[in-house]
């Protein structure tokens, strides 16, 4: 085994746009809320519409449960369930 294989073993590329499957549940910032109770998560290139992370929510690190997910257009939706901590911002 060559140097160079030994320094790239057990390397490999991000996707920018993960496979999400429904019933997925995963801890995400929420970058922004809407009016109508709902917040917007991006992860990478995918974007989710959470139900139920009101204003309280944006920009605090949240657990979720995926409900619908197109993975052609990396899209979907999921659903609140709590927050899990706070941003990493300073007043």
């Amino acid at each position: 085994m060559s140097i160079f294989t030994k320094f790239l073993r057990g390397w490999q590329f991000r996707d920018s746009s993960p496979s999400l499957a429904v019933g997925d549940e995963c801890s995400v910032f929420v970058a922004e809320t809407n009016s109508d109770g709902n917040g917007h998560v991006y992860i990478g290139d995918t974007h989710l519409l959470v139900e139920g992370a009101g204003p309280e929510t944006a920009e605090k690190r949240v657990r979720i449960a995926v409900t619908e997910f197109d993975e052609t257009n990396a899209t979907g939706r999921a659903e609140f369930i709590e927050v899990v901590g706070e941003s990493s911002y300073t007043n």
